[in-house]
């Protein structure tokens, strides 16, 4: 829901802007990437341009060069995301690759203790069966 108050609570006014505490600044910079990258989506263009006001205000850098970091940054976060993403699935493929292995020595080694509990593992029991014919 913040991410909802932040945009009610946007100002145009600069010098507003100016007067607010600067970590309630990021705090709402974090709120809005978030809300925009968590549903895989990309910035809108009231956000894009709202970003770029805040970012040249807070830097002193124009408009122009402000809007050209804020792509740089969305382009940078797109990049690391898609890194993430990809790591994450190598992760989830090898986890599950070694859980089949450890399924496959776990059924491996009952089999071994099954028939050396009752002599059966190899071509020589190690004990004698107990009904003898």
């Amino acid at each position: 829901m913040d991410g909802y108050v932040d945009m009610l609570l946007r100002s145009d006014n600069l010098s507003a802007q100016s007067q607010q505490n600067p970590s309630d600044t990021r705090a709402e910079m974090v709120r809005l990437f978030s809300t925009s990258f968590h549903n895989g989506n990309d910035l809108s263009a009231n956000d894009r341009t709202y970003v770029a006001k805040v970012v040249s205000a807070r830097t002193g850098l124009s408009q122009a060069d402000g809007e050209k970091r804020v792509n740089d940054v969305v382009t940078q976060v797109k990049t690391d995301l898609d890194k993430a993403r990809k790591a994450a699935m190598q992760l989830a493929i090898w986890l599950t690759l070694s859980l089949f292995i450890g399924a496959f020595s776990a059924s491996l080694a009952a089999t071994e203790g099954g028939g050396l509990r009752d002599g059966t593992w190899s071509k020589n029991p190690f004990r004698t069966p107990a009904i003898n014919r």
